[in-house]
């Protein structure tokens, strides 16, 4: 499941990853970082949600509030197959619309122009 999660990811228009530190990829829409999938087994995927949907996920078994980001409303499934795929796409690609509507206009203008290109 990580593949399919990670190609569904990189599919989304204008975004980047990068490895840091705790062999995590992260994935960002311009510079804001939306999505975290950790490498290592059990794979963990961690991202932003909105506050409704973050109570709801972290009443679940295996999801917590993510560590350090909790208080932006991030989740953490402790395994990638916590969700069934179609539901865990559809949370991240909330999360990719939610950081991408808080870029800055031009910034927004310019992903979106060349994604149209």
């Amino acid at each position: 499941m990580f593949d399919n999660t990670l190609a569904f990811c990189r599919a989304l228009p204008a975004v980047t990853t990068e490895i840091k530190w705790d062999n995590e990829l992260r994935l960002f829409v311009g510079e804001k970082l939306f999505a975290m999938l950790a490498m290592d087994e059990p794979h963990r995927i961690s991202f932003k949600c909105q506050p409704a949907s973050f109570h709801r996920l972290i009443a679940q078994p295996g999801i917590v509030p993510a560590p350090h980001l909790a208080r932006y409303h991030w989740v953490q499934l402790k395994q990638d197959d916590i969700l069934p795929a179609t539901e865990l796409e559809e949370y991240l690609r909330q999360a990719y619309e939610l950081v991408f509507g808080s870029l800055p206009e031009p910034e927004r203008r310019n992903i979106l122009e060349h994604v149209n290109a």
